[in-house]
């Protein structure tokens, strides 16, 4: 694929800066313009691929504010306010999905992973420096895979029985050796969804082989527990939930973070804060890694385009007193004019605005968390639903509500597993919107697409579901891609 073909590379130009640790790159000068081979063979170089590598995963709208806040939008979470930031996304248009723009920066990432893991010369850097490197490799390698995977595939065994897309079980491609030349180039096929799976698992083993014998230590990094977390996340998408479970128990055993108190949840996502939760986040730098005016998470929601609303719908799932409900939304505010707006009346009856996302730190500028506590509670709440029963998985539940001043549910209270559930994705809404979760949580568990419309006028929602078996599930693979690959088949509904 053209865009996957890096004759040459500035190493060290994207640089992730590490909060009260010295940066990925400290003391490396960056480098311009040098073939890859050559750049390789010295350790400020390698050392700039690997800053490289990290950076992919905020150098374009696709890789962070799209990656974390599409979701929203394509389910029942947020909504349009003003302008069209995502209305594409809001209405579900043929060709609007999270990936088309994503593909060329999630090989981009896999192709730097690649490199770092087949391509440093023997001797560069030490033994100790490559093993850490390669695990960190492996991980950003299956984190890109799966996400491609869950955008261009269903999910394992989930392939819609009926219509277009009946029993439709390719995945991507999956590259495992770097693109350094244009004889690297192949015109591979794409792989079955559990091809890609079996890949992806196979990359987060080496990653904590790796990472369980080097790595660095904080969520600006990939850690063991980072690896871990994203291990919980696969088996839960596989529904492999004793694996799921046992996967988020080592991720919160490894990781050091603990469950927010009810008075840390104001300042959970405020960059000049310690998040407490967090298990792997990307760090950025509010002088040089900003989204800018146009592209940044806070400007989406909190700062004065007011692009994407939380709905009513979501408000209203929110007990009064609920600690994330004061914390994560406040009055529709126009931060540039310095002045309260309406605009968000439109969405939802208290004219609330998200804000989690609030650029604390300024330039537009927040940090990307991928990973955090609450996640893998969540992932145990379902995934003990399945292994152990009703009552087990609503104390997990109750374990993350206790500290959002939340309502104790009782387990006398469901009498099927289902009602659980529906529970427990009341609460993903809850604690996760706007992080890159809804609408894969209905995707992976084969429910039609929730949408909501809200009456200003008379102040009532509309529910209504757009069908599992319908184009929305998937994306479409850009057309250049299709067109450069005899070998990649694209998705039904858009060949």
């Amino acid at each position: 694929m053209k865009n996957l073909i890096k004759l040459t590379f500035f190493a060290g130009l994207l640089m992730i800066t590490h909060q009260g640790c010295d940066s990925i790159l400290s003391g490396t000068e960056p480098s311009t313009a040098i073939s890859q081979e050559v750049a390789l063979n010295s350790p400020e170089a390698v050392r700039g691929l690997r800053a490289r590598m990290y950076g992919r995963l905020h150098a374009a709208p696709d890789m962070s504010t799209t990656w974390l806040l599409g979701p929203s939008a394509l389910a029942d979470n947020t909504d349009i306010g003003s302008g069209t930031r995502f209305e594409s996304l809001n209405n579900n248009e043929r060709r609007a999905g999270l990936g088309t723009g994503a593909w060329n920066n999630l090989y981009d990432l896999i192709n730097d992973a690649n490199t770092l893991i087949e391509g440093i010369p023997d001797g560069v850097i030490t033994e100790a420096n490559r093993t850490k490197f390669m695990g960190e490799a492996y991980f950003m390698r299956a984190l890109a895979l799966h996400h491609l995977v869950r955008i261009f595939g269903y999910e394992p065994g989930m392939a819609p029985t009926q219509g277009e897309a009946a029993n439709f079980d390719l995945g991507v491609i999956i590259r495992t050796q770097p693109t350094l030349t244009l004889s690297d180039v192949g015109e591979e096929p794409r792989s079955t969804v559990t091809q890609v799976y079996d890949q992806i698992l196979d990359d987060i083993d080496s990653a904590l082989t790796a990472l369980n014998q080097e790595s660095d230590s904080g969520p600006f990094y990939v850690t063991p527990a980072a690896a871990y977390a994203l291990l919980a996340r696969v088996q839960l998408y596989q529904r492999n939930y004793a694996e799921a479970d046992a996967a988020a128990q080592d991720a919160i055993d490894n990781s050091g973070a603990r469950l927010a108190t009810t008075a840390e949840v104001a300042g959970l996502f405020d960059e000049t804060q310690t998040n407490p939760e967090a298990i792997f986040t990307v760090d950025v730098d509010p002088t040089t890694e900003s989204g800018g005016v146009n592209n940044s998470l806070a400007v989406y929601t909190s700062m004065y385009w007011f692009g994407q609303i939380p709905t009513d719908d979501l408000i209203n799932l929110y007990e009064a007193g609920d600690a994330r409900l004061d914390a994560w939304y406040a009055p529709c505010f126009n931060d540039v004019n310095d002045s309260p707006e309406n605009i968000c009346s439109n969405v939802n009856a208290d004219n609330l605005e998200l804000h989690k996302y609030a650029a604390e730190q300024g330039s537009y500028a927040d940090d990307y968390v991928h990973f955090r506590f609450s996640e893998m509670l969540l992932i145990q709440a379902e995934a003990r639903l399945d292994t152990d029963g009703i009552p087990q998985a609503i104390n997990r539940l109750n374990d993350l509500r206790a500290e959002r001043n939340a309502s104790t549910l009782l387990a006398i209270n469901y009498t099927t597993e289902e009602e659980v559930l529906d529970e427990i994705l009341d609460e993903r809404r809850r604690e996760l919107s706007a992080e890159g979760h809804r609408f894969f949580d209905l995707k992976r568990l084969g429910r039609d697409l929730r949408k909501v419309d809200f009456d200003q006028g008379t102040g009532t929602t509309t529910v209504s579901f757009l069908p599992y078996e319908s184009y929305v599930y998937l994306d479409d693979i850009p057309d250049s891609e299709v067109q450069l690959n005899p070998n990649l088949v694209q998705n039904p509904f858009f060949d």
